[in-house]
């Protein structure tokens, strides 16, 4: 790229897809995430040319469509009564990111290693294996979003895993609001960071959870982490989040601004 690509994930606008898609392009967004998980946008629901529609709207409206997101929350990896089902549907958004020319798909990761031990979930890993066999076999990216293990647990499971199709949607403020330290991670992960979602939060702790917070208003060390990402020659999109906020589209516009502030040179 010749010069940082900030964008947005669309699911936060909380409209209907094509209006999100719209507001993005209305706001001057060019790259994009969505969910591919509810709705007549989900991949299970979507025909082939229901995605040639929808990519052809979001090319038309100058938008590209960088990721698409994969989160599940009731299906978990680590839970052998809904890991077959959070496989295959999995393997289905990433069929629809092949339709669509996307190429990443990113996920939040849930636990990957054992609180105790430390080590690799042997279910996780043998589910993200499957997961990655197939992101491969379709030319695409599965790009976890860890929140509760990093530093060396994340390195481990990853390693366990060994699939170069499986990287690391890094989002700062997740990690944060568990209490772990998303320096720890980029410095040991910074070359398999495959995308990156730009927001803030205050620390959490055993006893009390972090809450998302306006970008520049939280705890997370943003200017710590880009400088690092930069080092290792990132250059994918720095996809914006506001989850929790009743005024999105402003949230979102004003931290583009304080992105571009922190941002080193391109």
């Amino acid at each position: 790229m010749s010069e940082h690509e900030i964008g947005v994930d669309v699911d936060d606008f909380r409209l209907s897809p094509k209006d999100a898609l719209s507001k993005a392009s209305q706001l001057e967004f060019r790259s994009v995430e969505m969910g591919a998980v509810h709705g007549d946008v989900a991949a299970w629901n979507l025909s082939a040319s229901g995605r040639r529609h929808l990519s052809r709207y979001a090319d038309g409206l100058g938008l590209r469509l960088s990721a698409l997101s994969a989160d599940l929350p009731t299906l978990k990896l680590n839970d052998a009564a809904t890991v077959d089902e959070r496989v295959a549907r999995t393997m289905k958004i990433l069929d629809m990111a092949r339709d669509m020319d996307v190429p990443i798909v990113s996920s939040a990761a849930g636990m990957m290693t054992d609180v105790e031990s430390a080590e690799p979930i042997p279910i996780v890993v043998e589910a993200l294996c499957r997961i990655g066999e197939h992101a491969e076999s379709r030319g695409r990216v599965f790009a976890l979003r860890p929140s509760f293990d990093a530093g060396q647990r994340l390195v481990s499971a990853l390693k366990a895993v060994d699939c170069p199709s499986v990287r690391v949607c890094l989002d700062p403020a997740a990690m944060v609001m568990t209490g772990c330290d998303p320096l720890a991670c980029v410095n040991e992960l910074a070359e398999r960071v495959a995308l990156f979602h730009a927001r803030d939060a205050t620390v959490g702790r055993a006893d009390h959870p972090g809450s998302e917070a306006l970008l520049g208003e939280g705890e997370v060390d943003l200017l710590g982490v880009l400088a690092m990402l930069d080092a290792a020659d990132y250059r994918e999109p720095y996809i914006l989040r506001r989850t929790e906020s009743h005024t999105p589209a402003a949230d979102l516009t004003q931290a583009r601004e304080s992105l571009q502030r922190l941002l080193p040179p391109a």
